[in-house]
């Protein structure tokens, strides 16, 4: 087998206070849910295109089955090579890209750096591999015919090391330890199978010059320069790979780093210090920092037990993936996070579906903080943001409008063009999607400042550009011109799509309530409010249900994307007691045949919030038995990053929504989900929700308040045996009509405290 993933048991845990007793737990639990490995993989080296000398690859299986590993800037992937007896330590920094002048994703897109190797002296007879997720750190044995190696491997949580030790017998105190080289050019030179731009490469097919060794002693130093152009005359960065051994007796010790600077000097200088710290400090006294960063961020997130030993782990692994390979302070997670791989086709940030899927489970997990690099660049780069519209001819004078393009790197420049209609890729509601899971941040953390100083203005820019694309019909009502609907295989999609009818009717009901809520009557408000009085319906046939656009109805229904679909989810903008709009959408659900993994993470959402948690959990067993990779990677002609995360968003509409004027408990929980528990997951209204199910019934949630806000929750338990209670005082609470249940629950409001909990049993 390739990477077995430990089987976990449903378990209730119940945590304290922080304390030794609450570490124990933890790590029991998290100890079910790392990886194992009998059998460590290799990628198989298939016929491909032709590639540099020293490429490997071909069949990415021991990629997809490798031990993860990262800080938000280093990662690692350790799995077998292709030559026999040695296995390989895959690297990557995900700042490292190509330094071009302008966009495109090969003058900007992120580079492959290599991977190290560990080769033995015998033949290897028997090999053992686990990782733990509570330690964030791998382990095992490998056995050759000439002695063991026992190897432990992480990458530093606060320190931008990589940490490789290992304790050998008999001959195998002698292994090799080497590192080769990628070459510094575009994986989609490989990876994508279209035509190489002529100005990309020079006579000799290279993009940046040769990488070289600048030793200093015994610090290993490997130099990649990168060039402005292909003259090469002009170096505008340069990143080092450097390590350095240190050797006791039978064991070893490998400190490693990626530097990323200006000049060569900078960056051999940086990656000796990081390495000098690094072998200076004691192997326990390392460790002791590592895991005591990863210790305090499992105790802070939300935490969820599943019945399904398969999702609990899956589930988990998510948080850990996540942690490993984006942090606060560090890069925006593009498709591959700090897991570069050579030959793949995406190379940069995609801006119609991955970054919005990547980031939004982070809100309901607690995990906030991890999505403040994105927040923070759209609003260091909204010049950029305003260039990708003003830079387009003829629209120099929209400078108080914004956009996101399909595809940009760290920068977000990318100019849309309107042209870029006629082939169904003028996304004009990139930006108001992404804004969307900021909004929901906002209001689940109460950060009135981010909302009203930062999102407010960007999303007032993301608007207005709608205000000067629409088109004024003879009525006075308003239609959009041909924009986008991302992926759906047609020519031109045309007016009126609507990806981006709910792209903009979101937005604009985000903008009137902000301006609500502070008071802030800006000059636009009525003309935001005339906008969305006057916007088209939801374009729609009865045949084929919720249409692409006004022209193009929803034919090939074999389809990734749900674009079409917004309005249902992530949206909720249907109502799902309306007889009539819930036969436009159930129609529309199930003709939609999503025919990838993350189209199945979309499809289980929207049944969900519909409450039929039985059909959700089909389609979410779908992506776990079809889609996942070993190690829970995902790929579509490469990895993409975004899928497993989003996975974790569709699991939490199984336990919590809290979309419209409501938070619902439990309500898409699969039907034999029968005892269930989840804490900490943050609700709109700056709530911390916990709840408990047994036997098929809610027995019991808990609501924190951080903020002191006004909680409407929707509940199972029955009016007549609710009991609401905060400091061992009942607290009152009003029962509301509610069509949605039918008898079966309760929707009850209650003032609350800050800083108080608020505990509704039976």
């Amino acid at each position: 087998m390739t990477a077995k993933t430990i089987i976990s048991i449903a378990a209730v845990i119940v945590l304290t206070a922080c304390s030794a007793s609450e570490d124990q737990e933890l790590r029991e639990f998290l100890s079910r849910h790392g990886s194992h490995w009998t059998e460590i993989r290799c990628d198989i080296d298939t016929p491909g295109p032709d590639r540099p000398s020293g490429w490997k690859g071909g069949n990415k299986e021991g990629y997809y089955s490798g031990a993860l590993m990262g800080n938000g800037l280093l990662g690692t992937n350790m799995y077998k090579a292709e030559a026999a007896n040695t296995y390989r330590l895959n690297v990557g920094r995900s700042d490292v890209t190509e330094q071009r002048i302008g966009y495109d994703l090969y003058k900007k897109g992120r580079l492959p750096i290599g991977y190290f190797t560990l080769s033995t002296v015998g033949n290897v007879t028997g090999e053992q591999m686990d990782l733990s997720i509570y330690d964030a750190e791998s382990t095992g044995t490998l056995s050759t015919d000439k002695g063991t190696i026992q190897f432990a491997t992480y990458v530093h949580a606060v320190n931008d090391c990589i940490v490789f030790e290992t304790s050998a017998t008999g001959e195998e105190t002698e292994y090799r330890w080497d590192f080769v080289p990628f070459e510094a050019i575009s994986p989609r030179v490989f990876g994508s199978g279209a035509t190489v731009p002529s100005w990309y490469l020079n006579s000799e097919g290279k993009a940046n010059p040769d990488a070289y060794r600048a030793d200093r002693g015994d610090l290993h130093c490997l130099i990649q320069p990168l060039a402005r152009d292909t003259t090469f005359t002009d170096m505008a960065k340069y990143y080092a790979v450097a390590w350095k051994e240190a050797a006791k007796g039978a064991s070893r010790r490998i400190i490693a780093t990626v530097t990323f600077k200006d000049t060569e000097e900078d960056a051999v200088d940086e990656a000796a210090a990081i390495i000098e710290k690094g072998l200076s400090s004691s192997s326990k006294a390392l460790r002791k920092s590592h895991r005591g960063w990863w210790h305090d961020f499992y105790k802070d997130v939300a935490f969820l037990t599943f019945p399904d030993p398969g999702i609990e782990s899956f589930y988990w692994m998510q948080y850990y993936k996540f942690a490993s390979t984006a942090r606060p302070g560090k890069p925006v997670l593009d498709l591959q996070g700090v897991w570069p791989t050579w030959d793949t086709p995406w190379p940069a940030i995609w801006m119609n579906l991955n970054i919005q899927l990547t980031y939004s489970f982070l809100t309901k997990a607690n995990m906030g903080e991890f999505a403040q690099p994105l927040w923070d660049s759209l609003w260091e780069h909204r010049e950029n943001l305003t260039r990708n519209v003003t830079d387009i001819p003829g629209q120099e004078a929209w400078t108080d409008a914004a956009c996101l393009g399909r595809t940009c790197s760290y920068d977000l420049y990318s100019p849309l063009s309107p042209s870029l209609a006629a082939s169904n890729q003028y996304e004009a509601g990139n930006l108001c999607w992404t804004l969307f899971y900021w909004y929901q941040q906002c209001l689940a953390y109460g950060d009135d400042e981010a909302m009203r100083d930062r999102l407010f203005p960007l999303l007032k820019s993301a608007v207005n550009l709608f205000f000067h694309i629409r088109i004024t019909n003879p009525d006075g009502t308003y239609s959009l011109p041909a924009t986008a609907s991302p992926e759906y295989p047609v020519d031109n999609a045309g007016p009126d799509t609507n990806y981006d009818l709910a792209n903009l009717r979101q937005a604009l009901t985000e903008l009137i309530e902000i301006d609500t809520r502070f008071g802030i009557n800006d000059p636009m408000l009525p003309e935001w409010k005339d906008f969305l009085a006057k916007m088209p319906d939801f374009q729609y046939s009865c045949e084929t249900g919720f249409k692409v656009s006004e022209t193009t109805e929803f034919t090939e229904t074999d389809h990734r994307h749900y674009s079409h679909l917004f309005m249902i989810y992530p949206y909720h903008m249907l109502d799902w007691n309306d007889a009539a709009e819930r036969a436009k959408a159930e129609l529309s659900i199930d003709r939609w045949q999503g025919d990838q993994g993350y189209s199945r993470t979309g499809k289980a959402a929207m049944l969900a919030s519909e409450g039929l948690g039985d059909g959700a959990l089909e389609q979410f067993e779908v992506l776990m038995t079809d889609f996942l990779k070993p190690n829970t990677l995902y790929a579509e002609s490469g990895p993409v990053i975004e899928t497993p995360l989003a996975g974790v968003s569709t699991l939490h509409e199984f336990y919590m929504q809290d979309w419209g004027d409501r938070i619902r408990v439990f309500h898409g929980c699969p039907s034999a989900w029968k005892n269930v528990t989840f804490r900490n997951m943050r609700a709109a209204g700056a709530f911390l929700v916990s709840a408990e199910r047994r036997d098929g019934r809610t027995i019991s949630v808990d609501v924190f308040s951080e903020k002191g806000n006004t909680c409407r929750l929707q509940t199972d338990m029955q009016p007549d045996e609710l009991k609401l209670s905060c400091n061992g005082k009942p607290v009152s609470f009003k029962v509301l009509p509610c069509a949605e249940l039918e008898d079966a629950g309760s929707l009850i409001e209650f003032n609350t405290t800050a800083g108080t909990t608020t505990s509704i049993s039976r």
